[in-house]
């Protein structure tokens, strides 16, 4: 184990010196973070890193394997964009946590801010607690839990992914839909709920994209494409004069 004084380091300095240190051990302690922004960023090996305290702003990012634990509380986007991992809070979480994350489990054992998993394309989100306004809003795959309450505009403009809620929703957001609970749905949870040590025996409400804001199999002028064959239908629009057309490969 190595243990690192965040003092004695700028914010650059102390994310190459963590990735350095982590080709050489395999547990790392910081420090005196002092609710720092910009801790552990583009970090890339599979190294266990503690935080002993509270982190600012965009902790975690772009991050790809390690397991980290924060003793404490996080800022605004906590695990940008992370690749692989496991990223973990002991409190709460501020803004876009997990935002554009695509793989990996980004865990909160308090509550989360405004638009937690916004643009997330994989992974999973568990929040322990409650969760802010618009809560995987424009989501594009992976899945949410929340084990508390949801607050308004859940899943505004969802294009694909699951949310699952134990709590209440105050209301859902553009293109959100409940649907029904299956049999494979409650397995899955188990399975994620157990494999973090979370023990809860209650029902979810289970909210997917109701595809009809963006008609993900059609195109109009201005109009978004998703899913399989959707570049051959862009070229056909741009062919047919149509050129506002924007497609996404959802791979």
């Amino acid at each position: 184990m190595v243990e690192i004084d965040v003092n004695h380091f700028s914010c650059r300095e102390l994310n190459n010196h963590l990735r350095e240190t982590a080709e050489q051990t395999d547990r790392i302690v910081l420090l005196n973070p002092d609710a720092r922004h910009n801790l552990v960023v583009g970090l890339t090996t599979a190294v266990s890193v503690t935080i002993q305290g509270s982190a600012g702003y965009f902790c975690a990012g772009l991050c790809d394997g390690p397991v980290l634990r924060v003793c404490g509380n996080v800022g605004w986007g906590f695990g940008d964009n992370l690749m692989n991992g496991v990223l973990s809070v002991d409190g709460n979480a501020g803004a876009v946590c997990g935002v554009a994350m695509r793989s990996g489990d980004v865990l909160v054992r308090g509550n989360i801010g405004s638009r937690a998993g916004q643009v997330m394309k994989g992974g999973t989100l568990l929040c322990f607690g409650n969760a802010g306004y618009r809560a995987g809003s424009m989501m594009m795959g992976g899945t949410i839990i929340i084990l508390g309450d949801a607050r308004e505009a859940l899943g505004e403009f969802i294009m694909d992914g699951e949310i699952f809620v134990a709590g209440k929703i105050e209301s859902l957001g553009e293109d959100a839909v409940i649907t029904e609970m299956r049999s494979k749905d409650d397995e899955r949870l188990a399975r994620i709920l157990e494999q973090h040590e979370v023990k809860y025996s209650g029902g979810f409400q289970k909210i997917i994209s109701d595809q009809r804001a963006l008609r993900y199999a059609e195109y109009e002028r201005g109009e978004l494409l998703f899913g399989a064959g959707a570049e051959k239908k862009a070229q056909d629009a741009v062919a047919d004069g149509n050129r506002d057309v924007m497609n996404f490969d959802a791979d």
